[in-house]
Formats: C-alpha cells, sequence, structure tokens
C-alpha cells in the first residue's frame, strides 16, 4: 500500500525547517511532492540542489495554501496515488507520526484521517503553553461550525497533518485559496459519505520569537467566518435535506424487509411444519440464503463488495470456518460463501423475531454456556456435509482491533478433526462501524485464506496455543489494505 502513498509539502517562505522536514519524510515514504508557494526566500535554491528524488511544483507568486493543496493533489493524482498525506512544512508536524497514517489508512480505507494535536497522551505542557490563544480559539471555532455543517465531531479541524483518499476528494475546482481551503475539502469529503478518523499525532510549537507564520489573524478569520457562514447556507439546501432524503429511504427499506420477512417466516412455517423437509429441500433452502445474502451485499450504497478466494476453496470437503468480526454486515458476508455453511451465533441473533425462525430452519447454533451441548448436533451437520461457522472473538470490534480469540472453534476442530478454513473480513468494520449509525461508503473484500490442518503444529497443539496462533495471523492480515484505490 505505501506504493500508493505519496506526501505533499506546501510550503512559503520556510527555508529554515524546509530540508528537515522534507528528509524526515524522506526515512518513511519515498514519494514526496513539494509545492512551493511562490517564496521569495532561499527555497528554490534548496529545492533545486536536493539530492532527495522529490517532486517540484513552483507557484510564479504566492496564491495561497488552499491553490497549493489543490496542485500537490491534481499531480499526486497523475502519477497514480491514491492517497496523499499532507504535512506542513514549518516544523510543527513530526514525520515520525507518518507511520500512524499509513496503519489508519489501512484499517479505515476510503477515509480522511485527521491528526489530532489535543489528545492528551501526546499533547504536551510545552505544546500548551507555546501555543497562541488565537490557534487555540480559531480550532474549537472551526470545530463548532464543522459539527453543525456535517453532523460529524472531529478534535481538530485546524490541523495541517491529513491523509486524503485522492479519488474521493471533492470540488477541487471550488477550493479558497487560503488556510481555510482544508476545512473546505473535509466539508465536501463528508457531505458525500467520506468518512473521517482521527488519530493522536505530536506537535512542537517553537518559542514565538522563533516561529514563522503567516496566519493573518484577522483578515485570515474574516475569511474563515464568510466561508463558515457559505457552507452553513449550502449545508441548510443540500447537506441536511440530503440526509433527511438518505435517512428517510434507509428507513422505508428497513420498514419494508421487516414486513416482508414476517410474510416469509410465516411462509417457512407453513412450509417446514407441512411435511418432513429432505436433505435436498435443506440444501435449496441454504442455497436460498446465500444467494440472498448476495442480493442484500450488492443493496449497501456506495459499497463494492468483492470475495478473493485464490486457492479455489469450494467447503465441499467440513471443516470449521473462522472470520474477524467487525460489522452486522459479516454474517452476511460469511452467507455468501457457501450454502453448505452452518453459524454459531449469539443468543439473541437467535431469539430475533425478524429473522429468528429464517435462521432455526437453516440449522443454525446458539452458543451456551458450554459449547459441547451442540455436540451432537455438529455432529450431525458435518456427517451432512456442513462446515460450521464461528466468530473466535464473540462480539463485534468497534476499534476494529482484532479482540481476544476465545478457544471454542479449535475444540470443535480438534475433537472432531476438521480443517480450519480462515476468512479475513476487510472493510466490513469501515463500512459500518459497530459504533455508526449510518453506512459510509467504500469497499468490502471477503478473504479466503488457505485451509490449514488440524494437525498443523504450526497453529499448535491445543485450543489455547490456537487460539492465540490464529489472533497473531488475523492481526497481520488485517493490516493488509484491500481497497481497490
Amino acid at each position: 500500500m505505501n506504493e500508493k502513498v505519496c506526501v505533499v509539502i506546501p510550503t512559503y517562505n520556510n527555508s529554515r525547517t524546509l530540508m528537515e522536514v522534507i528528509r524526515g519524510v524522506s526515512k518513511f515514504i519515498p514519494h514526496i511532492i513539494v509545492v512551493d508557494d511562490g517564496s521569495t526566500d532561499s527555497t528554490p535554491r534548496l529545492l533545486t540542489e536536493c539530492e532527495l528524488p522529490i517532486t517540484v511544483l513552483t507557484m510564479e507568486r504566492n496564491r495561497g495554501k488552499g491553490r497549493a493543496l489543490c496542485s500537490g493533489f491534481r499531480e499526486a493524482r497523475k502519477q497514480g496515488f491514491s492517497y496523499a498525506i499532507t504535512i506542513d512544512s514549518d516544523g510543527q508536524h513530526l514525520p515520525t507520526d507518518l507511520p500512524a497514517f499509513l496503519a489508519a489508512i489501512n484499517r479505515y480505507p476510503g477515509y480522511i484521517i485527521v491528526g489530532n494535536r489535543f489528545d492528551p497522551s501526546l499533547f504536551t505542557q510545552d505544546a500548551e503553553c507555546n501555543m497562541d490563544s488565537e490557534s487555540r480559539f480559531a480550532n474549537k471555532f472551526s470545530n463548532f461550525w464543522f459539527a453543525i455543517q456535517t453532523g460529524k465531531r472531529l478534535p481538530d479541524t485546524q490541523t495541517g497533518f491529513r491523509a486524503y483518499p485522492l479519488h474521493h476528494l471533492r470540488g477541487l475546482r471550488f477550493v479558497t485559496s487560503r488556510y481555510e481551503a482544508e476545512l473546505q475539502l473535509m466539508v465536501y469529503a463528508a457531505w458525500h459519505g467520506v468518512g473521517l478518523h482521527s488519530i493522536p499525532i505530536h506537535v512542537y510549537y517553537p518559542p514565538r520569537d522563533e516561529r514563522v507564520s503567516h496566519f493573518r489573524p484577522g483578515r485570515d478569520f474574516a475569511r474563515i467566518s464568510v466561508l463558515n457562514a457559505v457552507l452553513c447556507v449550502l449545508a441548510a439546501v443540500y447537506a441536511w435535506p440530503k440526509r433527511l432524503l438518505s435517512f428517510t429511504l434507509i428507513l422505508s427499506v428497513l420498514l419494508l424487509l421487516f414486513v416482508v420477512m414476517m410474510f416469509v417466516q410465516v411462509g417457512l412455517f407453513v412450509y417446514f411444519s407441512s411435511h418432513k423437509v429432505s436433505e435436498d429441500e435443506r440444501l435449496t433452502y441454504h442455497g436460498i440464503i446465500q444467494r440472498m445474502s448476495y442480493w442484500l451485499m450488492q443493496l449497501v450504497p456506495g459499497v463494492n463488495t468483492r470475495i478473493d478466494n485464490p486457492d479455489g476453496e469450494d467447503f465441499i470437503r467440513p471443516a470449521v470456518v473462522i472470520s474477524n468480526h467487525q460489522s452486522h454486515l459479516d454474517l452476511l458476508c460469511i452467507m455468501m460463501l457457501t450454502p453448505r455453511l452452518v453459524i454459531v451465533t449469539k443468543r439473541w441473533v437467535w431469539m430475533n423475531p425478524l429473522y429468528a425462525l429464517a435462521i432455526r430452519y437453516a440449522e443454525f447454533l446458539t452458543i451456551t454456556n458450554d459449547i459441547t451441548k451442540n455436540e451432537a448436533q455438529i455432529e450431525s451437520l458435518i456427517g451432512r456435509g456442513y462446515s460450521i461457522m464461528i466468530f473466535p472473538e464473540g462480539t463485534r470490534s468497534a476499534s476494529l482491533d482484532v479482540l481476544r480469540f476465545h478457544q471454542g472453534a479449535f475444540s470443535l476442530a480438534r475433537k472432531f478433526k476438521l480443517d480450519i478454513v480462515p476468512v479475513v473480513l476487510h472493510g466490513t468494520g469501515v463500512v459500518l462501524n459497530k459504533r455508526a449509525r449510518t453506512v459510509t461508503p467504500g469497499n468490502i473484500t471477503i478473504e479466503i485464506k488457505p485451509r490449514i490442518s488440524v494437525d498443523d503444529g504450526r497453529c499448535g497443539n491445543t485450543p489455547m496455543e490456537m487460539a492465540k496462533f490464529f489472533r497473531r495471523k488475523y492481526r497481520e492480515w488485517t493490516q493488509t489494505n484491500h481497497d481497490s484505490l
């Protein structure tokens, strides 16, 4: 993924700190685009003499940070990059935070990643003392209006340390020329469903007498105020009605789905109660569930879902299927894979009035205090050619970290001598996070890893060892970005 990421550094008369920033960035990301916004100091000479392989864009005159950023983004797109990380050239942001941005890009593909200078874990007392009161007020002022305009909250909307998904940026031609352009870019992106994620960053504020700043408090604050007024008007006539319409449509679809599922469950009750259901009929019913799951995933607005199965796994031989767990969408993704699958679910899922009968007739299992109580039924299902699917984490991870793996899946694999088929879900927790109320457009990849024999000593000899092994592997696998940008 790093080959798809570049760093854009806008600069204006920061010759004292520019080269140190460039050298620091090059230690982590080799693709650097510097936009010289009409500097009149020694910046042009330093860039000409720079021995590092950087791309330099030169403005004939100072046109403002907004114009410099947009020029850098266009050049990054032209060179085929998917992400551009922006960092100021005044030395306030530390290039050592770049690995955190790369990790966040992998974990939240398609999101704008925004640095947070005020995280208590990293915001030092010295930084607080050196940060001027105008900057603190401007940030709080900007945060307030950003929440009004987008319905989303960020702790730091004024930082220049961000990562932008280039293909998701909107309205570059309408972006203003000065500092407020960065806020405008985020507002436009949020209106078009682009996710926002904040990460803590370090910040260094030199003493006031050493600081080089081009911020003009009176004039620039007035420009920001005018921009916020315009954005609020646009939000009132465009963004808010769009959100209301989207909410209404989603609510209507959910109500329609509820009504349809009531009739479906009545039909299922009549069908399964009217006669002894044959094995072929059971498999046909599982096939219908598979096709319905695929159809529902295709209906999620703004979301592209694909299955990555390089080894051609067909699930003909029963196995224990495991997966990471991030979202309500995970079940649909798993049910897309094969009709020969029975899922172990939580009791509230098994009791849900919307689909309780549907999953019971599919012979899904519920977790009990002792999973061995299900063993007789599991043995029967395995004998009929079905694989057993379990989420080892047991609960969805809102942070997208891989939580502790429980031993149940691996105990079953050892007891019944079943292979383990790991399935890695990429993007479900980004599209519909556990804490989210709405869907965020993005890409979902369902990656099927090669089968692993339960007797493969590399994954451990006891259920506990196997749980620890697979958790480590999943933490590895989930760091790979499968976004198709």
